[in-house]
C-alpha cells in the first residue's frame, strides 16, 4: 500500500472518531501548555533578585515534576480507552486484508497527528500566554514583570523532549496491544462487559476500617510535627479505602436500590440501577479516581487560597512592629533586670547620628517600643511535669509529645496585657495555644514547682518565633523570672548546650518602616547599637536576630504566592483530567446502553423517560465522588490545619470560610459538567441531537 493511504486512513479515523480524540489532543495541549508555563516561570532572572525568589522558583520546579508524573499516569489512562474504542476499526480492516504491520503504519500515522497536534497546540498556546501566566503570578507575588515578551528555548526543547518521550511510549503501548490480540478479539473488544461483581463484605468492611483509621489519625492530630509524620501515610489509606469503597461498596449500594421494589421498578431508575450493577467494577473505580482528584483540587485550592489571603495576618502576628530584635542573653547574668534595662535605655535614645551607611540623615525616631524577657526552653512529659531536654530542640530530632516552654515575668505581663495581675512565688499563670493545660500543679524536674493561679484565655504576641514553632507552645507567667528559671540559664546539656536561653525582646515602629531600605538602615544601627554594648560588658549577649517586617513580608509572600499559583494551575490539570475522565465514562457507558435503550424504545419507553432514566443515574450514583471528596476534607481539615501552622498561618476562621468558598464553587463546576456530559450521553443511547 502507498504511504498517502495509510496516512489519509489514519487522519479520516481521527476525523471519524473527533468525540474522542479531540478531548485527548486538548487535555494532552493543556499539560504541554502548563508545563512549558512552569519552566518558563522557574527559569525567570527575576527571582534571582528578589529575597525569596528561590522559593517561588523551588514551588514552579515541583510543580514540573508533578506534571511530568501526572502527565505520564493520565495521557497512558486515555489512550487506552481511544484505543479500547478503535479495536473494533481496526480488527475490520483486519478481517478486509490488512495485516498488523499494516495497522501498525496506520497507528503510527495517527500518533504522529494526535502527537504533532498536541505538543504543537500546547507549546503555541504556551508561548502566547507565558505573559499572561508572568503577569498574573507577578501580580500576586507583587513584582514588576515589564511588558517585553520573552520566548524560553531551554523550556521550549525541555518540554517537547519530555512529551516526545511519553507519546512515544504510548505509540509502543498501542502497538503491542494490537500485535497481541487477533481479529475476533479486537472485533469484540467493545463489546467485552464485566462480570456481575459479587458482594464483597469483608473487603468493603477492610476499606471501612482503612478510611476509619485515616479519619481517626486526621482528627486526633493536635501538633505540627506530628502532621508532618502521619500526612503521607493518612493519604495513601484514604486512596485506598476510596478504591475499595467505591468498587465493592457501590455493588452493595446499588443492591440494596434493587431490592426497594418501590424505587427499582420505575423507568427512570430500573435501567440505570441495573446497567451499573452490571459493571459497577469498573465505574466504582472511575468513580474512586473522580472522588480522589476532586480531593486534591479542594485540599490545594484551601490550603493555598487561606495561605495567600491569611499573608498579612500571619506577618502581623509573627512580626508585631517594623523592627523585630532578638538578643540571645548569655546564662544567668545577661537575664537579670539590671542588664536588660541598660540594653532597653540605649535603644529607647530617639535621637541619634546618622546612619551606620555614613549618610547625612538623621535616623528615625522610635516608636511604640515594646521590650520584654523570656526564657526559652524545651520539655518532654515526664510525671505529670516536664523534663528538660534541650538535645531535641534541634526541629529533626523534636518529640511531637514535647512542649517549647517560655517563662515571662509577671511585670512584663502585667505592662504588655495592661493587667494588675498577683502571684505569689510559688505560683503561675498559664496559656496554652490552641488548648487546655487542665492541671493544678506546673513542674521541672530538673527544680521547680508552682502552682497553676489560672490558666489565661489570651496572651501577648511573644515574637517572631514562638509562632514559627513546629512544636507545641506553652507560655508561663512566674512572679520573679531570675528566682525562677535563671539557674536554668547556667546549667549545661549533654551537648553543651545550656537548660534554658534566656532573650530579650524589642519590638518598635519607625516612620517609614514599611520602606525595605530604610528598615534596613534602622536594622543596622540597631545591631550596632547592641554590638558596642556586648563589647562594653562582656560575654553578657551571645547574639541578636534583628527582622524587619517589610522584608519578611516579601519573604513570606513569595512562598504563599507560589503556593498559591501552583494550587491553581495544578488544579486547572486536575479539574480537565476529573472533566475528562467523566465526559469518557459516559461515552463508554452510553456506547454500552446503547442496544439496551433501544430494546427499551421498542417496547415503549419514551425519550422523556430515557432522560429521567440518565437524571436518575447521575444524582443516584455520579455526585458520590463529590459528597465523599467534600468528607474528606472535612476529616482531614484537622491535619491539614497542623500543616498550615508550619507554614505560620494563625487564622483559624479563615481557613474555615475558604474550604466552604471552595467546595461550594467546586461543587457548581462538578454538576455543570455532569449536565453537559449527561446530554453526550443521551444523545449516544437515544439518538437525540447533544
Amino acid at each position: 500500500m502507498k504511504l498517502h493511504l495509510y496516512r489519509r486512513l489514519a487522519a479520516e479515523g481521527i476525523r471519524k472518531n473527533r468525540r474522542l480524540y479531540l478531548p485527548y489532543m486538548m487535555a494532552g495541549s493543556v499539560m504541554v501548555m502548563i508545563h512549558y508555563l512552569l519552566h518558563f516561570l522557574e527559569s525567570s532572572p527575576i527571582f534571582k533578585e528578589v529575597r525569596g525568589g528561590d522559593f517561588a522558583q523551588l514551588f514552579m520546579g515541583l510543580g514540573g515534576i508533578v506534571i511530568r508524573f501526572f502527565a505520564l499516569l493520565f495521557l497512558f489512562y486515555t489512550n487506552s480507552f481511544l484505543i479500547r474504542q478503535r479495536s473494533r476499526e481496526f480488527g475490520l480492516y483486519n478481517v478486509l486484508g490488512m495485516d498488523k504491520r499494516n495497522l501498525t503504519r496506520i497507528m503510527i500515522w495517527e500518533s504522529v497527528i494526535s502527537t504533532a497536534i498536541s505538543i504543537g497546540g500546547g507549546l503555541l498556546f504556551g508561548i502566547l500566554f507565558s505573559k499572561l501566566a508572568e503577569l498574573g503570578f507577578f501580580y500576586i507575588l507583587e513584582l514588576d514583570a515589564g511588558y517585553a515578551m520573552t520566548v524560553s528555548v531551554r523550556s521550549l526543547a525541555l518540554t517537547l523532549r519530555f512529551f516526545l518521550e511519553i507519546y512515544l511510549f504510548l505509540l509502543i503501548c498501542t502497538i503491542w496491544r494490537v500485535w497481541r490480540l487477533n481479529p475476533l478479539e479486537l472485533l469484540q473488544s467493545t463489546q467485552v462487559g464485566e462480570k456481575p461483581p459479587k458482594a464483597q463484605r469483608l473487603t468493603a468492611l477492610f476499606g471501612l476500617l482503612l478510611l476509619g483509621s485515616a479519619y481517626y489519625l486526621a482528627v486526633t492530630i493536635k501538633e505540627p510535627l506530628q502532621a508532618i509524620l502521619v500526612f503521607v501515610g493518612a493519604v495513601l489509606m484514604v486512596i485506598a479505602a476510596t478504591y475499595i469503597l467505591f468498587i465493592t461498596g457501590s455493588v452493595t449500594f446499588c443492591r440494596l436500590l434493587q431490592k426497594n421494589k418501590r424505587y427499582y421498578y420505575k423507568p427512570n431508575h430500573f435501567v440505570s440501577v441495573s446497567s451499573m450493577v452490571y459493571r459497577m467494577k469498573r465505574n466504582g473505580a472511575g468513580l474512586a479516581s473522580i472522588c480522589i482528584l476532586s480531593t486534591m483540587i479542594l485540599v490545594m485550592l484551601s490550603c493555598t487560597v487561606a495561605l495567600y489571603v491569611g499573608d498579612e495576618t500571619t506577618i502581623q502576628s509573627r512580626f508585631p512592629r517594623h523592627i523585630n530584635m532578638d538578643v540571645e542573653l548569655n546564662g544567668s547574668e545577661g537575664l537579670k533586670r539590671e542588664f536588660t534595662d541598660q540594653l532597653e535605655d540605649a535603644m529607647t535614645v530617639n535621637a541619634g547620628a546618622a546612619y551606620p551607611a555614613g549618610t547625612e540623615a538623621a535616623a528615625p525616631v522610635r516608636q511604640n517600643i515594646r521590650t520584654y524577657r523570656k526564657v526559652e526552653t524545651y520539655g518532654l512529659p515526664l510525671d505529670g511535669g516536664y523534663s528538660i531536654d534541650m538535645d531535641r530542640w534541634v526541629m529533626g530530632a523534636a518529640d511531637p509529645t514535647g512542649r517549647v516552654i517560655q517563662f515571662f515575668s509577671l511585670e512584663d505581663f502585667n505592662e504588655l496585657m495592661g493587667t494588675d495581675a498577683e502571684l505569689a512565688d510559688d505560683e503561675c499563670l498559664i496559656y496554652c495555644y490552641g488548648e487546655k493545660y487542665g492541671r493544678d500543679t506546673f513542674a521541672i524536674a530538673e527544680g521547680g514547682s508552682w502552682r497553676v493561679k489560672a490558666e489565661l484565655d489570651n496572651f501577648f504576641e511573644s515574637g517572631f518565633r514562638s509562632e514559627l514553632s513546629a512544636l507545641s507552645l506553652m507560655d508561663v507567667v512566674v512572679k520573679d523570672l531570675d528566682a525562677a528559671v535563671g539557674a536554668f540559664c547556667d546549667q549545661p546539656g549533654r551537648n553543651g548546650q545550656p537548660w534554658a536561653y534566656p532573650e530579650w525582646i524589642c519590638e518598635y515602629d519607625i516612620e517609614g518602616g514599611n520602606d525595605e531600605k530604610t528598615a534596613r538602615a534602622e536594622a543596622s544601627r540597631a545591631g550596632d547599637t547592641i554590638e558596642q554594648i556586648r563589647l562594653a560588658t562582656g560575654a553578657k549577649i551571645r547574639g541578636v536576630d534583628i527582622n524587619m517586617r517589610v522584608v519578611e513580608r516579601r519573604y513570606s509572600l513569595m512562598m504563599d504566592g507560589g503556593l498559591l499559583f501552583l494550587g491553581l494551575l495544578l488544579s486547572i490539570v486536575f479539574v480537565i483530567a476529573s472533566v475528562l475522565i467523566i465526559y469518557y465514562k459516559q461515552i463508554s457507558e452510553g456506547f454500552e446502553d446503547q442496544a439496551r435503550f433501544g430494546i427499551m424504545q421498542s417496547v415503549g419507553m419514551t425519550k422523556r423517560e430515557i432522560r429521567k432514566s440518565i437524571n436518575s443515574q447521575i444524582l443516584t450514583v455520579f455526585f458520590l465522588p463529590l459528597v465523599f471528596a467534600g468528607v474528606h476534607l472535612m476529616f482531614a481539615f484537622p491535619l491539614l490545619w497542623q500543616l498550615l501552622r508550619l507554614f505560620g498561618s494563625v487564622d483559624l476562621p479563615l481557613f474555615v470560610r475558604m474550604a466552604q468558598l471552595c467546595f461550594l464553587v467546586y461543587g457548581v463546576c462538578y454538576a455543570a459538567v455532569y449536565k453537559l456530559t449527561a446530554g453526550v450521553y443521551y444523545g449516544i443511547v437515544s439518538g437525540a441531537k447533544e
